[in-house]
């Protein structure tokens, strides 16, 4: 910036704003070449601009100074907000998707603390009021104010760390059935999954049929915490933790779940997804594995006029006509609804607020009880109106944080508010319900064709794979999307998560209630290189 208080402000904000860090590398990680980048080209255009002002008092020119600090300070607090740095290929893809994201502005804004929008005003009355530091007074007055901004937002922080809400223990773990070894006669087979929803808020709420406090004492992990990425691990059991986008060969589009239900089992396969698979590459991938696809855009134009739509979906009541249809196939089916309400900024068809500003966890809770009804409506729909048994399989594509462990939304955390998901198979006819104690989405394909194999040499070479089986061997790396802020390990009996940015390992249980460092070298680096050996 041009003048010396404008300036050194800046390069404080650069130096002192971002996630709480007290090592060096985790420093120099949230302070990579963009952000070094944009802020030299910050320092230098908003030095040309001023030079400009001085010539000619122009408005123009003044409101240029402005736009560029909020965005000097919107880049900053992207890093605060999602606990990662922000590089080139986030930026370019947020340019490419920008029609899909503007609608997570108000949300990123949201979050804001205090003391963020305290260091935007200050930068504007810098530069509105054009103070320089020509006195020893104004010097002392400036630093004054700067670490009265440091206390302040240290104050806030440490608040913030205490009264963080604890995992809740206090549900009692209730008698479901975990093991499973077949399910005969060729059932049809429907896949909800739901957008962005972890276990732990599921487990809160009931429907008609289903009490979803069962799903305490269970643990579901995905891979990644990123749509596209997670719909492609449920259908073809891999993660391709490596890349940010799918990679298709002609083996992945032969053997995956509904190829396979299709070829093999004699299926009917259909997908039904109230978002748009014209996104990351997907719709080159879906198309070809269902013999039927309707996502948001056909909905649209078949039932537009009847069911609302948002920035990233739809009313998810609109995927019932897809329901009457398949359900008169004399043939087997399997039908994968996914559905978008749960996504931020988590659409509510019912217009329950009166004008009131709620806050995005508020309404996302209520968008996810709209998806219970909806899910209550497919299971009384199908009780009415299928004979053959139908098994409704339940789950998520991912979680979503709101503030633990410092996070927000999803991609960037891999703790369970973002990587541990409900899964549970409802049988339509008989109501029973199996819930795995451990099960994983990359074992998802193994464990349905297993279930439905009569072969019984089959079924037994693929029982350490089948999560419904005793003999279940979970090893599951976790890869955060597009950034390497953290990578995970969870086996059979420990869950450990490296943070990247602090060279920190820790071991905790699976509820990630007790967190234990791990100091030493050599089981750091065994670790360490199963992880990379499954991600490289």
């Amino acid at each position: 910036m041009g003048n010396v208080s404008s300036l050194l402000l800046c390069i404080f904000f650069y130096i002192f704003w971002g996630p709480n860090t007290i090592s060096f590398q985790g420093w120099f990680y949230f302070h990579g070449f963009f952000l070094t980048v944009f802020l030299i080209f910050n320092l230098v255009l908003d030095s040309f601009l001023n030079q400009k002002l001085k010539i000619k008092n122009s408005k123009p020119i003044l409101f240029y100074r402005l736009v560029l600090w909020t965005l000097f300070v919107v880049v900053l607090s992207y890093q605060q907000v999602y606990q990662t740095a922000l590089t080139v290929s986030l930026v370019v893809y947020f340019f490419q998707h920008l029609s899909l994201l503007y609608s997570d502005i108000l949300n990123f804004v949201y979050q804001w603390n205090l003391w963020q929008w305290i260091g935007l005003l200050i930068g504007y009355y810098l530069i509105i009021t054009r103070k320089t530091l020509e006195s020893k007074k104004h010097l002392i007055g400036f630093f004054t104010c700067i670490l009265l901004f440091v206390s302040f937002r240290c104050g806030l922080d440490l608040l913030r760390s205490n009264t963080d809400p604890k995992p809740n223990t206090s549900q009692i773990l209730q008698r479901v059935k975990s093991n499973l070894e077949s399910i005969p006669g060729k059932p049809n087979l429907v896949f909800v999954l739901l957008e962005g929803v972890p276990r732990k808020h599921l487990s809160k709420l009931k429907s008609r049929y289903i009490d979803f406090s069962k799903l305490a004492g269970s643990y579901f992990w995905i891979p990644m915490p990123h749509t596209s990425k997670s719909l492609f691990t449920w259908m073809t059991g891999e993660s391709q933790l490596n890349h940010t986008r799918l990679r298709l060969d002609d083996s992945i589009l032969e053997s995956n779940l509904p190829k396979e239900l299709e070829s093999k089992h004699g299926y009917h396969t259909e997908m039904t997804y109230t978002q748009s698979i014209y996104f990351e590459g997907m719709e080159q991938f879906f198309p070809k594995i269902f013999q039927v696809v309707l996502d948001k855009s056909e909905l649209e134009k078949r039932f537009g006029a009847l069911h609302s739509s948002f920035s990233w979906g739809m009313d998810d009541r609109v995927i019932f006509p897809a329901i009457k249809q398949i359900s008169n196939s004399k043939m087997p089916y399997f039908l994968f609804l996914g559905l978008s309400q749960t996504h931020s900024p988590y659409f509510v068809s019912k217009n329950s607020f009166d004008g009131q500003r709620i806050s995005p966890f508020d309404r996302y809770m209520d968008s996810l009880l709209e998806e219970v009804e909806v899910l209550d409506s497919i299971i009384s729909y199908l009780k009415e109106n299928t004979s053959r048994e139908t098994v409704v399989i339940l789950s998520s594509d991912h979680g979503e944080s709101f503030g633990e462990e410092g996070a927000h939304a999803h991609n960037y955390s891999l703790y369970n508010q973002e990587t541990d998901v409900p899964f549970l198979l409802y049988f339509v006819k008989s109501n029973q319900i199996y819930i795995p104690k451990l099960g994983s989405s990359i074992d998802f394909k193994d464990t349905i064709l297993t279930l439905i194999e009569t072969n019984s040499l089959e079924k037994e070479n693929t029982r350490n794979t089948n999560f419904f089986h005793p003999n279940y061997q979970l090893d599951l790396v976790l890869k955060t999307w597009n950034s390497e802020i953290q990578k995970s390990w969870i086996n059979n009996e420990k869950k450990y998560i490296y943070h990247s940015d602090r060279d920190r390992l820790f071991e905790m249980d699976f509820g990630e209630e007790k967190r234990i460092p791990v100091t030493d070298p050599k089981f750091k680096q065994k670790i360490l290189d199963h992880i990379y050996s499954k991600i490289d």
